[in-house]
């Protein structure tokens, strides 16, 4: 392995961001993905040796090279080794030679390099790729998914012809990827995804552990940790990029209003103050109490189609079904949803149904739920109700609840979701969300509420909803056009 020519964790000009894009070209860009991947093996080792900075020295004394290369393997294992690698694409193998494996699993949602040659079972389920003529194989799991998340485990799945990849955690997942011309959206540059994980451990969504072990009782009941990575439900970051959502979009909305309608009251106060959230049976630490408590009171009544800004607090208080547990029956792990913004017209609910109960009464609130199956329940946009200890949770999402069901005809097009599925047909939550898989990793996760108000404003700026003297214009119906041949404007791209 070459000598590191640079801090490993100077790592910003190698980021994929906006300024700073991935190459689109059909081949891999070894050298930028391999800094990308020795980041995150660097950073693991520190967390687990008190937070020194590794020289290479220290990384290729402490880690395994890639795909196995040490001394005394056996020949058997040296002929499988070079099997595998003769079917690789040359910028394929110049990244095996340049990256370090750690001794450990490397990510939250992955373990060590594979290296796994894929065609044989994909051409078993999608026998349209003619892989058998092939000379190089085409597909290849670069890391392997940890077991903790399932049967049937894949991994990060690498195109060698067009030289993008994805993360399918299972083989249930591959019909989100596959056929690829379809599902376009979900393969991207490999230094994209590691580009994701890494902003997940700067942000602190993702943190890494001395020792598998180290973590107290309870701390760990308020995340999900696999081996030495935890995804935590929500984080600082995810708070302070929300507020700051949040607050663009209603200033968005208050310069189109003239001066003169805006509502008599101080935009710096906080919408709502901690005595409101304790009276509507808030939790005292969750995501959804950090930003309501920190965002700007808009001045105005209509935050979207149909749904009123909560200026009036004992109307919002009495609206709260879902936090009327004690803290107590749920030990914290557990956050409910929290209604934010209600229709205006009380009268648009629906019946409390099964998509419901699984929705928003997660596991021990499952019997506790207010509701009786067909009891009226309000609609508007909840916060996600969350179990922290589960597996890729996100207390930082959303559920839109809307007083219609989507159809089962998509001819003129239907709603969509970020996996590119349709929105299912009777749901009346699906809309802006997800779907059931994230290029990025993880499964059935929800939506970030940061990415719906940043999505509403876009909405706005681009004319697709208009403002009036009271806000936003149009009832929620106008939330039916996702369903309507619409369903881009009522999209949001994938991330993670």
């Amino acid at each position: 392995m070459p000598p590191q020519t640079h801090d490993i964790f100077d790592i910003e000009d190698a980021l994929v961001t906006p300024e700073n894009p991935a190459l689109d070209s059909y081949t891999l860009d070894y050298t930028r993905c391999a800094r990308l991947h020795n980041y995150l093996v660097a950073y693991l080792w520190s967390a687990q040796h008190d937070w020194e900075t590794p020289s290479s020295t220290e990384l290729q004394a402490a880690c395994r090279k890639s795909l196995g290369e040490e001394h005394n393997l056996g020949e058997e294992y040296e002929q499988q080794r070079s099997a595998i690698r003769s079917r690789l694409h040359p910028s394929l193998n110049h990244f095996i030679d340049l990256v370090y494996e750690p001794g450990k699993q490397f990510f939250y949602f992955v373990h060590d390099l594979s290296m796994e040659l894929a065609d044989e079972w994909i051409l078993e389920l999608y026998d349209e790729y003619n892989l058998e003529e092939r000379g190089l194989e085409r597909f290849v799991i670069i890391y392997g998914t940890v077991v903790d998340l399932g049967s049937h485990c894949v991994g990060l799945l690498y195109d060698q012809e067009l030289h993008r990849a994805t993360l399918t955690l299972v083989q249930e997942n591959t019909d989100s990827v596959f056929p690829i011309s379809e599902h376009w959206n979900m393969w991207v540059p490999l230094e994209t995804i590691l580009s994701h994980w890494i902003e997940l451990v700067k942000m602190k969504k993702v943190i890494a552990h001395e020792d598998e072990g180290s973590t107290p009782d309870e701390e760990r009941m308020s995340r999900s940790q696999i081996g030495p990575w935890s995804w935590l439900s929500y984080c600082e970051k995810q708070v302070i990029d929300t507020v700051s959502a949040i607050d663009s979009y209603t200033a968005a909305i208050e310069s189109r209003i003239p001066n003169n309608s805006l509502l008599d009251i101080s935009r710096d106060e906080p919408l709502f103050t901690h005595a409101d959230l304790d009276a509507a049976s808030i939790p005292t630490e969750c995501f959804i109490r950090s930003v309501l408590t920190k965002i700007k009171t808009p001045r105005f009544k209509m935050i979207a189609p149909g749904l009123a800004v909560p200026h009036d607090k004992q109307a919002f208080i009495t609206r709260q079904k879902f936090t009327k547990l004690p803290p107590s029956q749920y030990h914290g792990e557990l956050v409910p949803p929290v209604l934010i913004f209600a229709s205006e017209d009380s009268s648009r609910n629906v019946p409390f149904n099964e998509e419901l109960r699984h929705l928003f009464c997660k596991t021990r609130l499952w019997e506790e739920t207010p509701f009786k199956e067909g009891d009226p329940v309000f609609t508007g946009l909840y916060s996600e109700p969350t179990e922290r200890e589960a597996h890729d949770n996100e207390e930082g999402g959303f559920r839109l609840f809307l007083p219609f069901a989507f159809r089962a005809d998509y001819r003129d097009g239907g709603a969509r979701k970020s996996d590119g599925s349709h929105v299912s047909a009777g749901s009346f939550t699906e809309l802006f969300q997800n779907g059931g898989y994230y290029a990025f990793g993880g499964e059935h996760r929800s939506q970030r509420l940061e990415r719906l108000v940043k999505r509403w404003e876009e909405m706005i700026e681009s004319g697709v909803w208009s403002v009036g003297v009271d806000g936003v214009e149009g009832d929620i119906d106008l939330f039916r056009d996702a369903d309507r041949g619409a369903w881009r404007d009522y999209w949001i791209a994938p991330s993670w």
